[in-house]
Parts: structure tokens; sequence; C-alpha cells
């Protein structure tokens, strides 16, 4: 089997904190116990590469267990909501800063997932879901935790859109085009952030389909 490609420790930790703070400071908004946030803390930030681990590249126990830091980073999240309450909300930019990081760690763990599921032996078709499931999971893990209909079933400004073009983007570079793991891998994150900035900033989303817009719109009373 191929080596895995493996981005600088850095940027997985830094978007696994940023993302276990934004999942610490909802579970503050909703009024949970202590230990439920930093549970929601944990499974935002993590949850992609568990369900990766657990469900599709099972050679070894998921690296949530093996590598203790982002046990520490997300407790460490989660605490800092803890200790300092609103004061964390506070924080100039606090949002943008999420954002960014999470526009960054769309392609960063859809491309990881990818290249570990390439090194596993898995189908160029499997490869993909396993990005996908990598990028998305912690969020759909955070939803389901806290009973919300997961985002990524409804409309929204492109964020699982993102992540499958960046799964494309990265299965053509490295099989049609045949280009180093690293060049694929830069291009592809660079890509997914600028489509996933870009629909921020200016509210591109996708759309239901119209043919059924009667429908959803009586099942659903909170759509607007």
């Amino acid at each position: 089997m191929d080596e895995p490609f493996l981005l600088p420790p850095v940027l997985d930790y830094l978007a696994t904190f940023l993302w276990g703070l934004s999942g610490a400071l909802l579970a503050a908004r909703r009024g949970y116990a202590p230990l439920g946030l930093l549970t929601l803390a944990l499974v935002s930030g993590t949850g992609g590469g568990l369900l990766r681990d657990a469900l599709f590249v099972q050679g070894l126990p998921p690296v949530l267990v093996r590598d203790p830091w982002y046990l520490w980073i997300s407790t460490a999240a989660g605490a800092l909501v803890l200790i300092f309450g609103r004061k964390v909300q506070q924080i100039p930019r606090l949002s943008t800063l999420v954002a960014v990081a999470d526009a960054l760690g769309l392609g960063t763990y859809a491309v990881v997932g990818m290249d570990r599921a390439f090194a596993a032996g898995l189908s160029l078709a499997g490869s993909i879901m396993v990005g996908m499931v990598n990028a998305t999971g912690g969020g759909l893990l955070r939803d389901v935790l806290m009973r919300h209909e997961p985002s990524l079933l409804k409309p929204g400004t492109l964020e699982e859109s993102a992540a499958f073009a960046g799964c494309l983007i990265y299965a053509a570079l490295t099989h049609a085009l045949s280009l180093d793991k690293f060049t694929s891998a830069c291009v592809t994150i660079g890509l997914v952030f600028l489509i996933r900035l870009l629909a921020i900033r200016f509210a591109i989303k996708s759309q239901p389909l119209r043919d059924f817009e009667a429908d959803w719109r009586a099942g659903s009373p909170d759509r607007q």
C-alpha cells in the first residue's frame, strides 16, 4: 500500500481546536451540562476522523485514540468555554476565525480522508466517500446528538458541495493527471478554501427542488 500523505499536524490540530470551540459554544447556548459540553466539543472536532477510521479504514484503532493530542485539544476547547464563558464568544472576529478554519478544514480533511482510503486499497469511488465522511462527519454527528436535522441534508452555503468538489479535484489530480500528492493536496485545499469563502461572502446557497416546493413548504413550516 502507498504511504499516506499527511499534512503538517499544526493545521489538523488548529482545525480540531476551532471546530471543538464552535461545538462547545453551541452546547453552552443550548444549556448543556459541563460533560455534555465537553462531549460536543470532542464530537465536533474529531467526529469525521472517528467515522473514517471506525467504518472504512479499519487497519488500526482510530487516530483519535492513538494520538492523545486530539483528545487534549478538544478538551481544551471545551474547557475554555467552561472557564471563561461568554468572554470567549466576545473575542474579536471569532466568527470570522471559525469560518476561515471551517473553510480550510474542509479541504484538509477531504484530502487526508481520501489519501488514507487510497493507502488502505479502497476504490476511487469508495475513497471519495471516505473523504466526504472525513470532511463532514463531525458536523453530522454533532447535529444528530443535538437532535437537529443534519445540515448535511439541508440547503446551505455550499459546505458539503465544496467538500465533494475537493474530493473530485484531488481524485482528478492524483489519478487523471498523476500529480504528486503534496502538489495535489495544496491545490485541492486552496480551491476548496476559495469555494467556501466565496459562498459565505456572497451568500451562494444550494436550493431544494422547486418542483416539490408545495410539499417541502408544507412539511417544514419553519422554512421561509
